[in-house]
Formats: structure tokens, C-alpha cells, sequence
């Protein structure tokens, strides 16, 4: 298929499907970066969920589960039975929860910086996660319109000194482009559900990862371990530097991509 963003929906490349969820109050553009080393191999498809990126919020509780309901569904309206299910960040507790609830219709699994469980999660991303979730959390609607206040939030939770001004730029116009609601819905879901058990009933099929070594959102090292201790036969990259998007960090980021997309590409085709 032929490259498509049209809207709400990266849609690019050729090969079997795989459908990406992105990171909390993102959106589609949190992909772009992946599709030199995927889309030669895969039809990418990435959507932005409800409630980012100016998509209206979903009547109900914005939880994984019910995100990864919404990516069956896309699916459905696609008409692709079965796809490689990738998240980056909060999008692979999405990717998990779809695994989990929908196995028949996973060929195989990408996890970009996983969120397995909440302890791996760092302390200072949790005491973000729990603020949101509280009703003090409300506040971050008119917080987030100031730029040095986001700016200064990036700087604290998300290496942002390694992020280029334009990555920044994308950042703040997704931060203005997310519901409140949604956001602080899926804070809470992520601050409490452990979902080790289900990337070990997931291991039934290939799972790929990739983490950056000083990831400034997880414990990449308690994280490398939890999956191979989970799936023991996953495929794992592990890349220097941090979670930002720095020259070198993209580069490194396509070449982890490039090996695990060639694993998971011959996985799924075999």
C-alpha cells in the first residue's frame, strides 16, 4: 500500500500489518521516526488515539483495555484480521492489553519502552502519574498551555535537553492537542495495573523490544530482566543514551528498528 496521513491516521509501507500505539498525550506524530526501518518491510499503520492530538475523548474510562478495543476496531474498518501489535512507552501496556484480550489476532508483538509493571516505572514518572490521577490533576489543563512550565516538565521527566527544538515544538502541540480526561485516565491505569502476566501469556508469539539504557521513563535494566525472565525468547535491543531525540538516538533508534523489524518480518512470513 502507498503512503497515507490523511487526518488522524498514518497508514505507509507494504507487508504484513502493523499497527502502532503511541506514548500518553501524543500522538501519531511520536511514530514518525520509526517508519525508514519499518515501513520497507511492514504496512504501517499508526492512528492517534482518542483524546490526543484533538480527537474527541471516549465516553468511558480511557484505561488500555479499552484503548486497545478502539485499535481492534480500527482494524476491523481496515479489514486486517491479524497485525504485529507495537506501543512505544504507554502504548505497549495498550499493545499488552490487545494481546491479552484479543490473542487470535496478534502475530506478533514490538514493545518500545515497555510499561510492565508500576514499580519499574521511574519514581519520578510515578509521583507524576499518581499527580495526574488525583484531583489535583484537573490543574494540569491550564499548566500545560504555559510553555516554560511544559518545557520545564519535559526537562524533569523526559530528558528534554537531549530533544531537539522541533521534537519540542511537536511535544507542546500534542500536550495542547490532549483531553484532560483522557490523559488522567490512563495515568491511573498505568500508576496500577501489572501487566507482567500478560507479556508472559503473550510470549506464545515473537516479541521484539527495544529500550534506550538511561531511559528517563523506565528502569531499563530491571526492565530487560522482567522480560527475559517473562519471555525468555524475546528479542531485545538495547541502545545507549537516554530517552530523547537527539541525532545520534534517532540513528541508533532506526538500526535497533532495522533488527528487529528483519526478525519480526521473517517470524511472521515464515
Amino acid at each position: 500500500m502507498g503512503a497515507e496521513r490523511i487526518d488522524h491516521l498514518i497508514d505507509e509501507g507494504s507487508g504484513p500489518p502493523l499497527v502502532v500505539f503511541h506514548g500518553w498525550n501524543g500522538s501519531k506524530h511520536n511514530v514518525l521516526r520509526w517508519l525508514p526501518a519499518l515501513a520497507p518491510r511492514f504496512r504501517v499503520i499508526v492512528p492517534d488515539l482518542p483524546g490526543c492530538n484533538g480527537l474527541p475523548p471516549l465516553s468511558e474510562r480511557h484505561t488500555a483495555r479499552t484503548y486497545a478495543r478502539f485499535g481492534r476496531e480500527l482494524l476491523d474498518s481496515l479489514g486486517i484480521e491479524r497485525a504485529v501489535v507495537s506501543g512505544l512507552c504507554s502504548g505497549t501496556a495498550i499493545a499488552l492489553a490487545f494481546a491479552t484480550d484479543a490473542p487470535d489476532r496478534v502475530s506478533a508483538l514490538l514493545l518500545h519502552t515497555p510499561f510492565l509493571r508500576p514499580d519499574l516505572i521511574r519514581p519520578l514518572v510515578r509521583l507524576q502519574l499518581a499527580a495526574l490521577a488525583s484531583p489535583a490533576g484537573a490543574l494540569f489543563g491550564p499548566l500545560r498551555r504555559n510553555t516554560l512550565l511544559a518545557t520545564l516538565h519535559r526537562r524533569v521527566f523526559a530528558n528534554a535537553a537531549e530533544v531537539s527544538a522541533e521534537q519540542l515544538a511537536h511535544d507542546q502541540s500534542d500536550l495542547l492537542g490532549a483531553d484532560v480526561r483522557a490523559g488522567r485516565d490512563l495515568a491511573e491505569d498505568l500508576r496500577r495495573i501489572d501487566r507482567g502476566h500478560e507479556l508472559a501469556a503473550a510470549s506464545r508469539v515473537p516479541i521484539a523490544v527495544l529500550i534506550a539504557e538511561h531511559d528517563a521513563f523506565v528502569d531499563a535494566p530491571g526492565t530487560v530482566r522482567a522480560v527475559r525472565e517473562l519471555a525468555p525468547a524475546s528479542a531485545i535491543e538495547t541502545i545507549p543514551g537516554g530517552h530523547g531525540w537527539t541525532p545520534a538516538y534517532i540513528e541508533r533508534q532506526t538500526a535497533a528498528l532495522e533488527i528487529l523489524g528483519r526478525h519480526l518480518r521473517d517470524a511472521v512470513v515464515r
